[in-house]
């Protein structure tokens, strides 16, 4: 009798114990900032932290992000033997670096790369050597005092041209936070003075601009304005001028078709080709070959 007390008891601690460590880790395993951030937390592939070092004040008192406050994965600097130019790569993207290079070797098709947190346009690159027109691009893009992660089109690729599959940014804990990626039909480009151009079209009859800053943080688009050309209203007077993103022209300024075409070439000839270094010369010890 005294056996099976004893039994009991023991059974008992052990599960008081495993119901502990189970609310503890769910404690534990948040974020704590209270910011939504991107589904796919590559960071935890890289253990290693350091403070990152800057003093920049703030934009304006409601700036949620400064680069004095932030923590950030340690950064591997390196030399691109081509350029010479040094490369840092966050420790907090080298998993998606990794993702990306091995995407672009085994050509994995749509739902696989969704599944990885990639972007699907990216099965559009596949022609040749597939590691050689797609890079990656790690600087302040915004100059928010940031490191910034851009994965994109290498020069003289023809099929989305300046176009980025993904734009990354580190969040307070020095996560990457995702804050835009490009789909087939819906594609981002890098602009001048940090500004970023969407292309949304369905082919021929429908096809809208969006034209964006950053926030403060640089982690949210911010709408500037938006031109949209809709045969589907109009065959002959298609173009209408946005003050919102709901692609519904029947809310929308209707503007001549001179203005429209005059617009487009003027968003268009805002669009950079960011210096992508392609994946063909990249390697898992973050070394550039």
């Amino acid at each position: 009798m005294k056996r099976n007390v004893k039994y009991k008891v023991l059974i008992a601690v052990i599960f008081l114990v495993a119901l502990a460590a189970l609310i503890a880790g769910f404690f534990l395993s948040r974020n704590g900032d209270g910011e939504i951030r991107s589904a796919y937390d590559y960071s935890t592939t890289v253990t290693r932290t350091t403070t990152k070092k800057a003093n920049k004040d703030a934009k304006s008192s409601d700036k949620t992000k400064t680069s004095s406050d932030k923590t950030t994965a340690s950064a591997d600097k390196t030399t691109d033997k081509t350029t010479g130019k040094k490369v840092v790569v966050p420790g907090a993207y080298v998993g998606i670096l990794n993702k990306y290079q091995d995407a672009l070797a085994d050509r994995i098709g749509t739902q696989a790369l969704l599944k990885a947190g990639l972007s699907p346009l990216l099965t559009e690159m596949y022609e040749g050597t597939a590691q050689k027109n797609v890079g990656f691009y790690i600087d302040d893009f915004n100059k928010d005092g940031t490191t910034d992660l851009l994965i994109g089109v290498i020069d003289g690729y023809r099929h989305f041209p300046y176009a980025i599959l993904d734009y990354y940014t580190l969040d307070n804990n020095g996560k990457a936070f995702n804050v835009f990626q490009s789909q087939p039909k819906d594609y981002y480009a890098a602009c001048t003075n940090a500004r970023i151009l969407e292309k949304a079209s369905d082919g021929k009859m429908y096809t809208a601009w969006y034209f964006y800053g950053l926030n403060s943080n640089g982690m949210k688009l911010t709408f500037k304005e938006g031109l949209l050309r809709d045969r589907y209203s109009s065959e002959k007077k298609p173009w209408y001028s946005a003050s919102d993103l709901d692609g519904d022209t029947s809310n929308d300024r209707h503007i001549k078709t001179e203005a429209g075409e005059k617009r487009q070439k003027q968003l268009d000839e805002t669009r950079v080709q960011l210096d992508f270094t392609p994946f063909s010369r990249y390697d898992r010890t973050n070394k550039v070959k």
